[in-house]
């Protein structure tokens, strides 16, 4: 994805791995003690299968189901996503429904093809551990989608913790999953970063305090997050740069 800077009213940078650096150029590194992982459509291309399943699936149903309207809800609750649908669509709406069809395609195609792992994905989580950084899930799936999607693809053993939307009473942008896991690491969250995909995912960073990365999968950042994020970059393999560059540093200097 082709970043761009649109209205942004503070200083910007382009760095040479193409994240867009929202600090000063020369500010000192922010401390990163932990780093919280998204996971759809931020560890895995699984936004655009559930996408494609809710406007097979609306289709099938008589609604029409799309971007503009898909990325208003991504990050959210499941009930939280049940009260938009209706007031969009009517109380009528069969959500329940559509919801179990739309979840049923989108496991029989992981089944028959597997899970698209996001580039980048598997060399950063060797990056940080290598480098003893501790890192997290913080999904607002469930516990058997996100066991069931790390442990396929390998990485299980490079996360401490995950936490999982049922164990929150809000979804993003109330920032409570990403507090909830900051509190199990034992950080606070000026100290971890959070990567995230979505526009409310990354809203919730900002709302909790932590330091925000947007890696972009199918919505752009919205003027807010580009004014509020500490960078936009456009894959997971370009964060390892931040640490690199000395924008993102692991120890306190002397």
């Amino acid at each position: 994805m082709r970043l761009e800077i649109k209205y942004c009213k503070i200083k910007a940078y382009i760095l040479r791995n193409g994240c867009v650096y929202l600090g000063e150029r020369n500010l000192s590194g922010k401390l990163i003690k932990a780093v919280i992982f998204d996971q759809d459509g931020l560890m895995f291309d699984s936004e655009r299968l559930v996408a494609e399943g809710w406007a097979e699936i609306g289709a099938r149903h008589g609604y029409t189901i799309d971007e503009d309207f898909l990325k208003t809800v991504r990050g959210r609750s499941t009930a939280e996503i049940k009260v938009a649908f209706q007031a969009k669509f009517g109380n009528d709406v069969p959500f329940d429904e559509m919801n179990m069809q739309k979840r049923t395609r989108t496991y029989d195609y992981i089944k028959a093809h597997g899970i698209p792992v996001k580039p980048g994905l598997k060399e950063l989580l060797a990056y940080l551990y290598a480098r003893n950084i501790p890192a997290a899930v913080a999904t607002s799936s469930s516990r058997e989608w996100t066991e069931g999607n790390l442990n396929s693809t390998g990485i299980a053993k490079y996360f401490k913790l995950s936490v999982y939307g049922e164990m929150v009473s809000r979804g993003k942008p109330a920032p409570d999953i990403f507090l909830l896991a900051a509190k199990k690491l034992g950080e606070s969250p000026a100290h971890c970063l959070v990567l995230e995909d979505s526009l409310q995912g990354n809203e919730a960073a900002i709302n909790g305090g932590f330091v925000g990365i947007m890696v972009p999968d199918l919505t752009p950042p919205t003027p807010y997050l580009q004014q509020n994020l500490f960078a936009v970059c456009p894959s997971l393999l370009d964060v390892i740069t931040l640490f690199e560059e000395g924008k993102l540093i692991t120890e306190q200097p002397k």
